[in-house]
């Protein structure tokens, strides 16, 4: 498959084609500006020749003057010629014919002017007017500024196709970089869609941005699987648990009908009434779970006293306990927190249920509330004295519907510490079962609001 992100493509070639642009441009600016600076110099230089020659007539004399203009015009070729004319035109040394621009020396009010010839060479042209009005001529031929030019130009050239290159080779290897975290970002909800839940995006181990995407994304699929198979889990597990509650009611019911005896007619539909019972308090359960889960309740949660509220519920569970002859402790310091009454009490009140439950007669329960010694926020713990939970089953035992193997089979849908593990993660803290020895210590943890 492949992916090209045109609208990133036209990006790359705007912001490239501005990058040539402006290079081009300032390039052109400091061509310029050095073709400038080097004809001013040109010029200067050809001033103070014209004076230097003016200077030397009035010390040696003009016919001097005149003899050593014709032997330098004769022997030396760098590219400088001069001449001398009378006021009236008349040349006295050197020919007009060999200045570029002829009749315009005498036209151009002695400014200086330059006069591009067939062979690529600049030639510079200045004049100055003599005490007697005889008029010293001075042409100077540039043929550097061809090659500064011609050197230039390659330089730009050469620049220009690097930039270029360089933009092309970063743009070719940021697309692919961005392509290929968009590429398996697609190829892995391709395989989501597929069916194929396990699937993640490819790791990446760099602290950038894709990294950071990818890592979100993957995690993203983590707690959706984990939502899928645990409603998949819920499904199945509820459909096992209600089949036999409901197909008992339907056998009452039906038995009820048959039976002649007011007593057995009675009795059966009380069982009844006792199974539809406990299939409605496993629906009501499921719906405190799925609340908890899905996160619906932090919109409800207020500031609140943890510890009047565990006292509150201990109120509710001492009398079931004190039926079973058993004593509750109660060890609760007042800690403000901010969260949901309703579904912290279901949670709390699901805890104490399971420790009455599973604890002997004559045993001690014990209920604290307290700061929490790893983080510091506020924890509430349960601690019973009954079998406990092995320890490489504490993960399997917070799944829904999950009942452990136990000497006592005990009543209940699993769904007590499922209730829980959600509510901690709601308030953004954790459930922990340990060992009480004997019994099981279950610690419900509150995260930093």
């Amino acid at each position: 498959m492949t992916i090209v992100d045109r609208r990133g493509l036209i990006a790359t070639l705007v912001a490239l084609g501005v990058m040539v642009l402006s290079f081009v441009a300032a390039f052109t600016w400091l061509q310029y500006r050095m073709m400038d600076v080097h004809s001013r110099q040109i010029l200067q230089s050809m001033r103070q020749e014209l004076l230097l020659r003016q200077q030397y007539e009035r010390s040696v004399g003009r016919q001097a003057l005149v003899a050593g203009i014709d032997l330098r015009n004769r022997v030396v070729s760098d590219g400088r010629y001069f001449a001398l004319f009378t006021s009236d035109r008349q040349p006295v040394v050197g020919s007009l014919s060999a200045i570029p621009g002829g009749e315009r020396v005498f036209e151009s009010r002695f400014a200086p002017y330059t006069v591009d010839s067939d062979n690529g060479i600049k030639y510079y042209v200045a004049s100055m007017r003599n005490e007697d009005g005889s008029i010293f001529v001075m042409v100077q031929g540039d043929k550097d500024q061809r090659e500064i030019a011609l050197s230039l130009g390659r330089a730009a050239a050469v620049n220009t196709f690097m930039v270029i290159l360089i933009g092309v080779i970063a743009a070719y290897v940021l697309n692919r970089y961005m392509l290929d975290h968009v590429r398996g970002l697609a190829m892995t909800a391709q395989q989501i869609m597929r069916g194929q839940m396990a699937a993640r995006a490819p790791a990446r181990r760099r602290l950038d941005a894709m990294g950071a995407l990818t890592t979100t994304f993957n995690d993203m699929l983590d707690q959706n699987e984990s939502l899928v198979t645990g409603m998949r889990t819920v499904t199945e597990s509820l459909a096992h648990d209600l089949r036999s509650p409901l197909m008992r009611v339907s056998r009452s019911i039906a038995a009820a009908r048959q039976t002649d005896s007011d007593v057995v007619r009675e009795q059966l539909l009380n069982d009844a009434e006792t199974d539809a019972t406990r299939a409605l308090q496993t629906f009501n359960s499921l719906i405190d779970l799925a609340r908890a889960e899905a996160g619906l309740s932090r919109d409800s949660m207020e500031k609140l006293d943890l510890g009047s509220l565990a006292t509150d519920v201990a109120e509710l569970f001492e009398p079931l306990a004190e039926e079973r002859g058993q004593r509750l402790e109660r060890h609760i310091s007042p800690i403000g927190i901010f969260g949901h009454p309703q579904i912290l009490k279901q949670a709390l009140g699901n805890l104490l249920e399971n420790a009455i439950k599973y604890s002997p007669a004559g045993s001690t329960l014990r209920l604290a509330v307290k700061p929490s010694p790893e983080s510091g926020a506020a924890e509430i713990v349960v601690e019973d004295s009954g079998p406990g939970i092995p320890e490489n089953a504490h993960e399997q035992a917070v799944r829904p519907f999950v009942r452990l193997e136990s000497p006592v089979r005990q009543p209940g849908a699993g769904l007590g510490l499922a209730i829980a593990a959600a509510v901690a993660r709601l308030h953004r803290g954790k459930l922990i079962l340990e060992n009480a020895d004997p019994g099981l210590r279950v610690r419900l943890q509150f995260g930093h609001q």
